[in-house]
């Protein structure tokens, strides 16, 4: 792309900054413009979820509760991840309800399924409410727990609040901001198995004259269980607010990750189990390198000159950078008791920067003399996207049990190259109503268009291809309540998937179209004994069309006729009785091909019945807290995830698996605490992800004792 074309594109998000002032001043003449939601968390104590009249942000930009929405959402909140000591954004992820990892080391850590559909094209990973535009399906940012608010997931289509890319849902972390009312700070250490360290610290509170801050630090690292699987992370984030008046107020934030994580890119399999004595050994090269880094920085405006109406406004410039050098493929040879490694990979630079701005209004009134909450908006945003790659090859072999690694030129001189830059330009508005037709009745209805260009400029082949693809998506929900603590719910709703990565896309698939989604949910949610007890139950039927398939003429080609569904039913329950307080949720589902032809060797195969590969059928989360006596509180928590895929034509899979955690804590004094638990209890062998040859395996048994101290 030209450099006076990037220079315009960089200065596109500050002009607009410019000109929004004016144009809020010239509004506030004639009409009020209300302050964006303050997400609202409101949780019992030791990690309750957050009931289901609280208002959230989870579903809607209207400030609706969990009541009010005629759609699946659900909460967890911070106070649930810390009382579990989860120790990554992914593992409090996937304490929601039907959500499963499909994690491994290269994508970035934020990858999940949900409801059949798999991947950051599929359901979207946000941070503060917005995302990146991954590159090659990877989103590295957020990962560290130690700052999260809340984490909010809404199930099914969400295209029509966040653009495409969120057929089968989105995950919004919502970090914590600064408190401009009382100053508090908490320092965190923790030691556990394999030399695992933890140290952190928090920081708020108001500065006076209208300012208010917060800091947040985490530092984590483990040697990790297996050889040579040293793991390092920072996160950092620091954020002012400005109150300029009462109505008026600014945040500036600005984030800060990097990830050195394990150098393991699985365990060799043979007759579909890890070969006996390789659990814990390492085959990737000595001089590997996996490095992901991470630079966020917001501006969010708010301004609320009346109660009837808000303005919010969002600043955006997002940085991503990544390295790559590793052996990726490991092949057991039973005949020798070797393994073969294959598909040698560098990737000495791959950086992305991303600018943008999100505008909209909300507007609370009357019509007809029934009350009306209705929002428009706009979104501008520019990625840039610079990849440095190399021609995958180079094998070598190794001994079983005793492997040597090497290093990467001893088997492949396949150096890092320039390969491309993409630029993809993005324009979307968005539309929301909430009308409450009556005390028992009420319809929320959501619209949304995006238009995305891509220009692609290829460093080898020294030429630039261009494309365009837009999508309108909607909803429409209706929600009925026959008594005030029973929510009743039908929603038809609509989405987009690209193809592929928008901001990595192919010169040969920029020519295709989005792919279309549409869902029909039916739910019912509950509160009974004063908030005590909270249940939900939704069921759904899915269907994903425009899919990428092999020609059958000629398999080498592609085209866009393929259809994918999902139904299933997603249950979760909340108790909070005396001393006990316990939360249980799960989910079943059917998801397969209904139209979909693969290249097999030099043929196509009809896939349709098939199972999408990393996709389980059944998931479960089970935890419990018991306060067993004053300042005492023990606790297990329980995961199931069932059989996964490892490819679309079913012929191999992960076995299901069950990992219980047990601990307890101790409120040894105001503000101090102390954490003894234990993950894995009974020392499951099980695999996260993996192909036909190689399995990702989960951490074994790991001790952790930790401390907090507020004050």
């Amino acid at each position: 792309m030209k450099p006076v074309l990037r220079a315009r594109a960089a200065a596109l998000p500050f002009a607009l900054a410019a000109a929004y002032p004016l144009c809020a001043h010239a509004q506030a003449e004639g009409s009020a413009v209300p302050a964006t939601l303050s997400p609202i968390t409101v949780t019992e104590d030791r990690g309750v979820a957050t009931p289901l009249v609280l208002p959230s942000t989870a579903g809607s930009r209207l400030e609706l509760t969990p009541f009010e929405m005629p759609a699946s959402v659900a909460i967890v909140p911070g106070e649930l991840i810390r009382a579990l000591g989860t120790t990554s954004v992914i593992d409090a992820k996937t304490l929601a309800p039907g959500m499963s990892s499909a994690n491994s080391p290269g994508n970035g850590g934020n990858v999940l399924s949900a409801r059949g559909f798999t991947g950051v094209n599929s359901v979207k990973q946000l941070y503060n409410g917005l995302e990146l535009s991954n590159a090659g399906g990877v989103v590295s940012f957020p990962f560290d727990p130690w700052n999260v608010e809340r984490i909010e997931a809404l199930y099914g289509p969400a295209s029509v609040l966040y653009g495409a890319g969120a057929i089968g849902g989105a995950v919004n972390v919502v970090s914590k901001r600064p408190d401009p009312a009382q100053a508090s700070h908490e320092i965190g250490l923790g030691v556990g198995s394999d030399n695992a360290r933890h140290e952190a610290f928090s920081s708020t509170g108001p500065m006076g004259n209208g300012l208010s801050y917060r800091l947040d630090l985490s530092h984590r690292s483990a040697d990790n269980w297996v050889d040579r699987g040293a793991s390092d992370t920072l996160a950092a984030s620091a954020s002012l607010r400005y109150d300029l008046s009462p109505q008026l107020n600014f945040i500036l934030a600005a984030d800060y990750g990097r990830q050195k994580p394990m150098h393991y890119l699985g365990t060799p399999v043979f007759n579909g189990a890890p070969v006996p004595g390789t659990e814990t050994l390492n085959y990737n090269i000595a001089d590997s390198d996996l490095f992901f880094q991470d630079q966020w920085t917001t501006l969010d405006t708010e301004w609320k000159p009346s109660a009837d109406v808000t303005v919010h406004n969002t600043l955006y410039r997002l940085t991503h950078n990544r390295r790559y050098r590793d052996a990726t493929v490991f092949t057991y040879l039973p005949a020798t008791a070797s393994v073969r490694r294959s598909s040698y990979r560098d990737i000495s630079y791959s950086r992305q920067t991303q600018e943008g701005v999100n505008t909209y209004a909300r507007f609370q009134g009357r019509i007809a003399g029934m009350k009306n909450a209705f929002l428009a908006g706009f979104q501008l945003e520019r990625s840039f996207y610079d990849r440095f790659d190399n021609v995958r090859g180079g094998t070598s072999t190794v001994d079983a049990l005793h492997p040597v690694p090497g290093l990467y030129r001893d088997a492949w001189r396949g150096e890092s190259i320039p390969m491309y830059y993409l630029d993809l330009d993005r324009v979307g508005v968005f539309f929301e109503n909430h009308l409450t037709l009556s005390q028992r009745w009420s319809m929320v209805a959501g619209l949304r268009s995006d238009s995305y260009r891509t220009e692609r400029e290829d460093r080898q082949l020294r030429n630039t291809t261009r494309g365009k693809v837009s999508g309108t998506s909607g909803s429409l929900g209706v929600v009925f309540n026959p008594v005030p603590e029973v929510a009743l719910y039908g929603q038809i709703a609509t989405a987009q998937d690209p193809v592929t990565s928008l901001a990595s896309i192919g010169a040969n698939q920029q020519g295709f179209g989005l792919s279309q989604g549409r869902q029909i949910e039916f739910g019912l949610k509950q509160s009974l004994w004063g908030g005590r007890f909270d249940w939900t139950l939704a069921a759904y039927h899915l269907v994903k069309k425009d899919l990428l398939t092999a020609n059958l003429a000629n398999p080498t080609l592609q085209e866009q006729v393929g259809q994918q569904s999902s139904r299933g039913i997603e249950a979760s329950a909340s108790a909070r009785l005396g001393a006990w307080r316990v939360e249980v949720n799960g989910t079943v589902l059917d998801p397969k091909f209904d139209d979909f032809q693969a290249q097999v060797g030099s043929g196509t195969q009809q896939l349709a019945g098939k199972v999408p590969m990393t996709v389980p059928k059944r998931s479960a989360n089970l935890s419990a807290f018991w306060d067993f006596a004053p300042r005492w509180t023990a606790r297990t928590a329980l995961q199931y995830v069932g059989q996964r895929f490892v490819n679309n034509t079913n012929t191999a899979s992960l076995p299901s698996y069950t990992v219980v955690q047990a601990g307890v804590n101790w409120r040894a004094m105001a503000g101090m605490t102390l954490d003894l638990r234990v993950d894995n209890l009974f020392d499951k062998r099980y695999a996260t992800q993996g192909s036909e040859v190689q399995w990702i395996l989960g951490r074994p048994r790991t001790v952790w004792l930790t401390g907090t101290h507020a004050f």
